[in-house]
């Protein structure tokens, strides 16, 4: 065992140690929580009081506001009653209230607790960790499908009903069910529009989804992480003097996702079928997966289009476009804003949507066309307010800002009594060539967002903190929300030009075609949007579109998979032109064990499909676990294909006879 694990495991055991002697501490009252623990330790005269404010509020919620309330009460003579007003007025008055409203945006329905075995697991569900989520994912997969066969079992159906008619029922039983777990069943929505009817074969996926717990673990995970950061948000966790746009514990599960990421990529390489290999790692950083590669791709894409309008004669408008204070949770001077509604920043990029719905749809009836970017990014609090750069002609300037200022006002008008209050709903700026070019001035928003490139010494106007080191806190929320920082508004599909730039010098027989293909291979965004139809060019008069390669059922739920294969003019019968000629296959890089049957080189192929039971498998993951691995599908898949895993000390897991063994690398 190498001196890393053994350092980590001496860790966690004097940890355990310790909350063992701290939970197990005479005269400590049996339901309190550690928060409380530790305050009873250092106060125990006061614990039932503070009882009534901390008790309910999560554990890595009450931390926070417990050690505040602990530096207060040993801060002087005071101290003991300075730290009980903060917690009657702040915890009290202000804190409970806001975590209160978004507690009952989550809350389940009152037929849960009766239908559900596992409901106080669902109720905990902001507190649990990773291995809680993936056992209490197994545990709904499992309900779902037992539910499902004493369904079947149970109900009677009329003599003719046939196959579609009995699996639409069964579907509709178990999407109630899982309803009353606070998700969204797949196919819901396209289920509800049809009033009541599925086609066959997206009930069956359907049944199948909602029966796999790893489908449930990527929808439980999902919503512990928003009902984590929405709480976090509520108390006043993410804000400027606190941990600006994400929380610190968001902020940290990122950055260890990412690590974790890039040690995965490290682990494997890719082979195709005439044996080239290269590394994954090397890959992903030459694909837009690397923030670099993102950043220039977007700056090229925004010159062009500064490019078209200096040749068309358009004007540069960049517009600053935020929501009403209700959706604000916290004001940039700090202090709660009392008008909050409970909003998340989903909420609020969803009303920004709207917006953006019925502008659009304006200048559509009065036939004004524009072109440009939109980048979303985060207030300090985390609520989103957009940025965009948009180009027109010069007679639509006026019209475009007064349609524009008219949504952008409409909800909420009573609170715009001051022009710095208009000015934050609304702002308008025409791009002034004096003071630099159209892309010079979103330049600093795209890179804020990405990496922080060219930000050294610059600080943030929301924080005033160091751009640069602001970028990953941004890029964390974003993710945290699932929330696109930038749209392209008009213009060619980006994805076309992706493909094309696959196929580098190749001339294609059509001249409109090779025209598309020779200004992406050059990079000039301009002329490949010109050659597509132009800035405003619709989808159906592209010049070149994708074609897609459908594998049926090609999934675990029996789902049609659809990949990009080439592009094709539809303008030209029989232009299909394939740019996926190679076909590539992840493998791992550590040799595989002799007594597996393979000679080196090249290991076994990964694969998600193993005949590995739940329980042989919930012991291998402890394995691994307990020797510092992740016990992640990847490391499993690869030792039951015959792979082993670098475990340092020049040693190598592999598994074999159903264990996990270990012996020397070259023995």
């Amino acid at each position: 065992m190498t001196e890393a694990v053994m350092e980590i495991l001496q860790g966690s055991y004097h940890a355990v140690n310790q909350m063992r002697r701290e939970f197990f501490a005479p005269g400590a009252p049996k339901d309190i929580t550690l928060t409380e623990l530790r305050l009873w330790h250092q106060d125990a005269t006061d614990h039932d009081w503070r009882s009534q404010y901390l008790h309910d509020m999560p554990d890595f919620l009450a931390g926070y506001f417990g050690e505040r309330y602990a530096r207060l009460l040993t801060d002087g003579k005071q101290g003991r009653r300075r730290a009980n007003t903060f917690l009657r007025q702040t915890i009290g008055q202000n804190v409970l209230p806001r975590l209160q409203l978004v507690r009952s945006r989550y809350s389940l329905p009152e037929t849960a607790a009766s239908e559900l075995p596992f409901i106080k697991q669902l109720e905990r569900l902001p507190t649990l960790d990773r291995q809680d989520v993936r056992d209490l994912a197994y545990k709904v997969g499992t309900f779902m499908a037992q539910s499902l066969a004493d369904f079947t079992t149970a109900v009677t159906l009329p003599d003719d009903a046939d196959e579609e008619a009995i699996t639409l029922v069964a579907y509709r039983y178990l999407s109630e069910l899982a309803a009353l777990t606070g998700t969204t069943p797949p196919y819901q929505a396209e289920y509800q529009t049809g009033r009541g009817t599925l086609p066959l074969r997206k009930a069956q996926s359907g049944l199948l989804r909602m029966m796999a717990p790893e489908w449930w673990r990527g929808r439980l995970k999902k919503m512990r992480d928003l009902q984590r950061e929405h709480m976090a948000i509520a108390v006043g966790q993410v804000q400027k003097t606190a941990s600006p746009y994400v929380s610190r514990g968001t902020l940290g599960e990122w950055v260890e996702q990412k690590k974790r990421n890039r040690e995965f990529f490290k682990r494997f390489d890719l082979i195709n079928e005439e044996g080239d290999r290269i590394a994954l790692e090397d890959m992903v950083n030459r694909s837009n997966a690397n923030p670099a590669v993102r950043r220039c791709e977007l700056m090229v894409r925004m010159r062009g289009f500064e490019d078209i309008a200096n040749e068309t004669g358009c004007v540069g408008e960049f517009y600053t476009l935020t929501a009403p204070s209700k959706y604000h949770a916290v004001y940039s001077k700090g202090g709660f804003v009392s008008q909050w509604n409970g909003a998340s920043p989903k909420d609020t990029q969803r009303y920004l949507c709207k917006v953006w719905s019925k502008i659009r749809a304006a200048l559509s009836r009065e036939e004004i066309h524009v072109f440009g970017f939109r980048v979303v990014e985060p207030h300090h609090d985390g609520t989103p307010h957009w940025h965009m750069l948009l180009f027109m002609l010069p007679e639509h300037r006026e019209r475009v800002q007064e349609i524009m200022r008219y949504y952008a006002y409409q909800e909420e008008s009573a609170e715009l009594k001051t022009p710095e209050a208009r000015r934050a709903r609304f702002h308008a700026e025409s791009i002034d060539p004096a003071k630099g070019s159209a892309t010079g001035y979103i330049a600093k928003y795209i890179s804020k967002n990405i990496d922080g490139y060219a930000l050294d010494g610059e600080k943030d106007d929301e924080t005033g903190e160091s751009l640069r080191d602001m970028s990953k806190a941004v890029s964390a929320w974003a993710s945290r929300w699932s929330i696109r920082q930038f749209q392209q508004i008009g213009g060619a599909p980006v994805t076309v030009w992706r493909e094309l730039r696959r196929l580098r010098d190749k001339q294609l027989p059509d001249p409109k075609m090779d025209a598309v293909l020779a200004a992406a291979d050059l990079g000039c965004w301009a002329s490949y949007t010109q050659a597509q139809g132009g800035p405003l060019v619709s989808r159906e008069d592209l010049v070149i579109r994708l074609c897609y390669e459908i594998t049926e059922q090609g999934n675990e739920y029996a789902e049609d998979v659809q990949r990009i294969q080439g592009i094709y003019s539809p303008q030209i019968y029989g232009s299909e032109i394939p740019t996926r000629l190679v076909k590539w296959e992840k493998v791992a890089k550590a040799e595989a064990p002799a007594e597996a049957g393979f000679s080196g080189g090249i290991a076994a192929p990964w694969s998600s499909v193993n005949n590995c039971t739940g329980p042989q498998r919930r012991r291998l993951e402890l394995e691994l676990k307990s020797r510092g691995f992740d016990g992640s599908d990847e490391e499993i898949a690869l030792l039951l294909r015959g792979a082993n895993l670098d475990s340092g000390a020049k040693m190598k897991l592999f598994y074999q006879n159903g264990r996990l063994q270990e012996k020397r690398i070259g023995s």
